[in-house]
């Protein structure tokens, strides 16, 4: 805006003790003045004056009002015209601005320089105030200096240079700040700009019922943080203030609240309110967010209604791209970790392979040396150690693979509380030791129907969720148990909606809990409460998929300061035997000399697996590759009742050999093994249903097992 301000010298000197000029024109009379031209040229000097856009004043070197227009006696100053003679002329300005007034009044009596400077003019008294630009001259009357100035406001204007300078610093901020200190800052301005107290920002949530995320003006987070501690204050969330503005999605202020209608009383710890104002940030057809300032010295006004309404456009664009940026980063992070996790999984996979055949090994010589040989008792029990301390080891490896997500979904029916057990280590590992670990198991068989490898997961997840939410020493307790709910239960509100027998696994921690406000996010993929660098945000995403996929259900409990619990429901299986249990029996002998072909690229692998089977009295034909498999079937007149064969192979793969040597042999079967990873494995369909399949190590217990189940239907 620009403003041109023309000053007009009165014709007539100031001759009377009190010159004012509306005074003047109320005395003057033609027949008293001898001419009317007097009295008219007086009458337009005032009128001139009146019209200006702004204040005028007059006053002498000591400081004193000795003239003025209507509109800085009403306006400005707020004074019947019997008080307004000898008024101080600095009294009009803000405290902190009189200073500045002084000296730039003191230079236009001394020099006889305009001056225009911008100053804060108080109105009535205070304690509201506007921007003016105020320019005073000095003029000689009868040899005295006066100072005639003349002010407009320019409110609006230093508003909108506040707003564009306010808009470089959050722009030069974005780069480094969080998206939480871009709105306390924006909220900081907002409390600068409108002389509030008070200034909070809740983001809305999709369905408008309430707010999803609050923040505080700095003062505000500091007082709140020292009567409240760490907890977020939630009175102004649960509060009359900001529903009005979402219902109403306008800007609503409240200048009388104690005695508005919509008041509720907030609680006695609560800060005191008098005035309010909440204005709704819209963003397509909803309600996005509200900012609210409160407790304004003086009436909110539609003023404020603008100015907060642009610093909350102005900050939401900013804050709306730095959140596009957080997205796109935590996807570009979440990427690269899927890329390295992948890296490590082909790693990780080409490693078991080996590790894998290597125990395998150890597995088969040790069970073959028990079973064959007549041992001392000491000897016994140092093999039944290796033997042990060898299926520990698969049982990590198995693990570790897991958690690489280098799996592919193998449900069975396992029991939850033998597996549970096996992981106890594992666990114990990975949550630390100033962290207790308290297993409590459910008596009876928790049979339920999933893949192993994915219980890892779940149980991973869920352990290390519990440790972060823990600081320092703290307890993590796993517990299963056997429900029943029936369908009042399943109607009435329990997590199972499906009637039915299920078996619970609960992770508890007694951490620092969950706040209500995000318990409806937590098993969406990349929402996190975690400081940067503790958390991707998939973990209870991962676990929530696991538990979808498995016709289970999952349920979280939390109270903020108490902790948290996990619960698992999982439906009960019947119908069940372990065939890595050590007490099955191993299956009878065969009642003929059926002939296995059996095909393994590792020398020792293949020995040790003919050893077992011939022990077991099998006609053994073995080949170290598929084409001399091949050539061995061509020149072998007798019956082939099954090949058991490696997957992964030089020449070609398992699922290739078997599909040659059954158009040579119509009904021959297969059983497969591998010591790779059942994702590389899925890839050549081995784990479909209806494919027989056995993953290494293995013990001779579970190799009969399954070559008995196999050739049975041959010989009953």
């Amino acid at each position: 805006m620009v403003c041109r301000l023309v000053i007009v010298v009165p014709f007539r000197t100031l001759q009377d003790e009190n010159p004012n000029t509306m005074e003047r024109d109320k005395s003057c009379k033609p027949e008293e003045s001898g001419t009317d031209y007097g009295c008219r040229h007086e009458a337009f000097n005032n009128a001139l004056i009146e019209s200006f856009p702004g204040a005028f004043t007059v006053n002498d070197a000591n400081g004193r009002l000795v003239s003025w227009n209507a509109f800085h006696r009403d306006e400005l100053l707020g004074k019947p015209e019997s008080e307004m003679k000898g008024i101080d002329a600095l009294g009009v300005f803000h405290p902190d601005d009189r200073p500045l007034a002084f000296e730039k009044i003191s230079n236009v009596l001394k020099y006889g320089v305009e001056v225009s400077a911008e100053g804060r003019v108080l109105i009535k008294g205070g304690p509201e105030f506007q921007w003016r630009m105020i320019t005073g001259r000095r003029i000689i009357i009868d040899g005295n200096p006066f100072v005639v100035a003349f002010s407009v406001d320019i409110t609006e204007r230093k508003q909108l240079e506040d707003l564009m300078a306010f808009r470089i610093r959050l722009n030069e901020m974005a780069d480094a700040a969080t998206v939480e200190e871009l709105l306390r800052a924006t909220l900081d301005e907002a409390e600068r700009l409108t002389g509030s107290t008070i200034s909070f920002c809740q983001f809305i949530d999709a369905d408008e019922e309430a707010p999803s995320f609050q923040v505080n003006s700095s003062s505000m987070h500091h007082n709140l943080t020292k009567h409240f501690g760490s907890m977020m204050h939630t009175s102004f969330a649960e509060a009359w203030i900001w529903d009005e503005a979402v219902k109403e999605r306008k800007a609503v202020l409240h200048n009388d609240c104690r005695n508005s209608p919509n008041f509720r009383k907030l609680p006695d710890d609560h800060p005191k309110i008098s005035r309010t104002l909440v204005v709704p940030l819209i963003r397509s057809t909803r309600v996005a967010a509200i900012f609210g300032v409160a407790d304004k010295p003086w009436d909110y006004s539609e003023g404020d209604v603008n100015l907060v309404g642009a610093l909350a456009d102005l900050a939401w664009d900013i804050v709306a791209r730095k959140r596009a940026e957080e997205s796109e980063r935590h996807l570009q992070e979440s990427l690269l970790q899927a890329q390295k996790m992948e890296l490590i999984g082909q790693l990780a996979g080409g490693v078991a392979h080996d590790f894998n055949n290597m125990l395998g090994v150890i597995l088969g010589n040790v069970e073959i040396a028990l079973n064959r040989y007549s041992l001392d008792e000491p000897l016994k029990n140092n093999l039944k150690d290796i033997l042990k301390a060898t299926e520990h080891s698969a049982e990590l490896t198995r693990q570790l693979l897991a958690f690489s997500r280098k799996v592919s979904v193998l449900p069975i029916v396992i029991d939850l509380n033998t597996m549970l057990e096996k992981m106890l280590s594992m666990m114990r590992r990975l949550i630390g030791e100033d962290i207790s670990l308290v297993w409590i198991p459910a008596s009876g068989r928790t049979l339920v129907k999933i893949d192993p490898a994915q219980m890892d997961l779940v149980l991973g997840n869920l352990c290390v969720n519990a440790r972060d939410a823990i600081t320092g020493h703290g307890v993590i307790t796993i517990e299963t148990g056997i429900i029943f709910v029936d369908s009042a239960a399943s109607a009435s509100g329990h997590p199972c909606k499906e009637p039915g027998s299920y078996v619970s696994l609960a992770v508890s921690d007694n951490g620092c809990g969950i706040e209500k406000k995000n318990l409806p996010h937590i098993f969406e993929p990349f929402f996190t409460t975690k400081e940067e660098g503790r958390g991707t945000g998939m973990g209870l995403s991962t676990v929530y998929g696991i538990v979808k996929q498995n016709n289970a259900v999952i349920d979280c409990r939390s109270e903020l300061g108490k902790g948290s619990t996990f619960t698992i429901y999982l439906p009960l299986q019947r119908g069940y035997a372990d065939p890595d249990n050590p007490d099955n029996p191993l299956p009878s002998k065969s009642h003929g000399k059926e002939t296995i072909m059996l095909v393994e690229d590792e020398p020792d692998i293949l020995n040790l697996c003919r050893m077992m089977l011939q022990n077991s009295e099998y006609a053994i034909l073995s080949a170290l590759t598929p084409g001399e498999a091949i050539r061995i079937s061509d020149a072998y007149d007798g019956e082939i009742h099954l090949l058991v064969t490696d997957v992964i192979m030089p020449e070609m793969n398992g699922v290739e050999l078997s599909r040659k040597l059954q158009a040579r042999r119509h009904g021959l079967k297969t059983l497969f093994m591998s010591g790779y990873t059942t994702d590389i494995i899925a890839r050549h369909g081995v784990l479909e249903d209806g494919i027989a399949f056995i993953s290494k190590p293995f013990s001779i217990n579970v190799l009969l097992k399954k070559v008995h189940e196999l050739l049975k239907p041959a010989f009953v």
